[in-house]
């Protein structure tokens, strides 16, 4: 009977307008909540009365404890027209909060393996495909359809958010307490995404390494593409030639940051010139680099432009990211942007090396309004999400070369431009740049942390983060390697002059002596 009774109200609260749900009281945190109704009964409420996200649940079936993850709810279900999603619920010992994981390139999947950590540590943990079915970065057969194409604009990390927290609701009969969002690449873009459009889904937000499709798709990932790969498609350098790059920038970089350990701090201080390089007439060895190769390391290092030296993106593949120029993994991304997503309507045929650095830009600029959390021309405005309460930490690696670092940090400058500066913006948006990591991960550097505890700990009990560990592991995944802490930018770490140089307690944070600007000046700026 109690169960009846419990059903029958949520199912209620679940008809009624949204207003009304609010009444339902915030669940404690780390108070080993459990299951306010059976697990399959989800599969027979309807949740279609949610305003903006009509979802429905396809099943919901019990999972067994395994090593390291309680028995939990494993819910499958879909958000109107098709974004699909899977959630899991902790049976017992749910700790009160709700976590949404973000996804990577075109998305086209659901990434559960991204939410382990956070479901082991007792949340309600969700993911959604954006909308559609494919793969991840060489595939938008999809965006031949416009309600796709704002599905994966930013929709449905919107309608997952409001439907997976009202599953939520319905299964404990309390709403979260608190509620987190974490993603890199796509996904730190839509962590952006959620704190201008939709500041009220998230308390906290990790946007890592965030990947802006339209600056992307079309113009950095397609200005790699084109001088990374020659006429025929073949890769420009081959490995050896790559190292024999990266050995030379890190001889003569790597030391202005006062220490010589293979990182380079802050590529923006490199210089180097890769004409140094340069083969003799008619020779090719693997001590020197052909012309064209050369071209091409001096573009990519340059970043996109016009002819008439007007910069298209902001910033450029960074000195020291060299081992990570990948031409082939570039093309993937580009054509199929410019395939299907760049244009107003779906280009199949389109080659990448017809894109016309003079005109095409203007072309695809609405597009790129619609997937970007800033349109072009517009700059970030967060002061509904600072409002709100709402806590952010983003996070770039130095050594990026598929998502220029520059990028976030142009985005940071106009973030704190007009918000009050950075001692006033850094109460509540911190950004980490991780020095020697590449996209997301890799890197010969420490590029493994774990900025969860953080944001939970700054949200939760205002405790800002600063001196996060970062480690770096042997081949074997297990061995450490080295250990550094992460200061908030512009600070840095920088080591004590004594001690293991290898581990992190023989470093302090350096504060920057003056607060630096990074807005970038390039075609797509804010005009005012």
């Amino acid at each position: 009977m109690r169960l009846f009774l419990v059903l029958a109200s949520l199912i209620s609260a679940l008809a009624l307008p949204s207003a009304t749900m609010a009444q339902v009281t915030a669940a404690k945190t780390d108070a080993n909540l459990h299951a306010a109704i059976e697990c399959s009964a989800l599969g027979s409420m309807s949740f279609v009365g949610i305003p903006g996200a009509p979802a429905s649940v396809i099943s919901a079936t019990i999972v067994p404890a395994t090593d390291g993850m309680g028995e939990h709810c494993h819910v499958v279900g879909y958000v109107a027209p098709q974004v699909g999603f899977e959630i899991n619920l902790p049976t017992k010992g749910w700790n009160g909060r709700y976590f949404q994981t973000g996804c990577g390139g075109l998305c086209g999947m659901i990434r559960m393996e991204e939410c382990s950590d956070a479901q082991a540590e007792g949340f309600a943990v969700a993911a959604n495909n954006m909308g559609h079915v494919g793969h991840f970065w060489r595939d938008a057969l999809w965006g031949g359809t416009k309600d796709l194409r704002n599905d994966f604009g930013g929709r449905s990390t919107h309608v997952t958010a409001l439907a997976a927290k009202s599953i939520v609701s319905a299964y404990y009969g309390v709403h979260p307490a608190f509620s987190y969002f974490r993603g890199c690449s796509t996904g730190g873009r839509e962590g952006l995404y959620e704190a201008q459009h939709h500041p009220e889904d998230f308390d906290g937000i990790i946007a890592g390494d965030p990947a802006f499709p339209g600056r992307l798709g079309a113009i950095s990932n397609n200005w790699d593409a084109n001088h990374l790969l020659d006429d025929t498609n073949k890769p420009v350098f081959t490995n050896a030639k790559l190292e024999l790059l990266n050995h030379a920038v890190l001889e003569e970089c790597d030391a202005i940051d006062t220490l010589k350990d293979g990182i380079i701090e802050d590529p923006r201080r490199c210089h180097y010139d890769p004409r140094k390089l340069k083969c003799n007439t008619g020779v090719d060895n693997s001590g020197c680099l052909t012309e064209a190769q050369v071209r091409a390391a001096i573009a990519l290092y340059q970043g996109p432009v016009n002819t008439k030296g007007e910069k298209l993106a902001p910033g450029a593949a960074p000195f020291g990211s060299e081992l990570a120029w990948d031409g082939n993994n570039r093309l993937s991304i580009a054509s199929s942007y410019l395939k299907y997503l760049a244009f107003a309507e779906p280009r199949p045929d389109f080659n990448y090396r017809n894109f016309n650095w003079e005109t095409d830009p203007a072309l695809v600029r609405d597009q790129t309004a619609l997937y970007d959390p800033v349109a072009p021309g517009t700059a970030p405005d967060l002061f509904a999400f600072h409002a709100k309460g709402g806590r952010m930490i983003a996070y770039h690696g130095w050594a990026d070369p598929g998502v220029p670092p520059q990028s976030l940090l142009d985005y940071y400058g106009q973030v704190v431009s007009r918000q009050g500066g950075y001692t006033s913006v850094q109460d509540w948006f911190r950004v980490f740049m991780i020095s020697g990591m590449h996209h997301c991960r890799g890197g010969d550097a420490p590029n493994k942390f774990d900025f969860l505890p953080a944001i939970m700990a700054w949200v939760e009990h205002a405790q800002a983060p600063d001196g996060v560990i970062a480690t770096q592991y042997a081949d074997d995944g297990m061995t450490v390697k080295r250990t550094r802490p992460l200061f908030a930018y512009p600070a840095v770490a920088r080591y004590d002059g004594k001690g293991d140089v290898n581990d992190a307690a023989n470093w302090h944070r350096l504060a920057s002596e003056k607060m630096p600007d990074d807005r970038f000046d390039w075609s797509w700026a804010p005009k005012d």
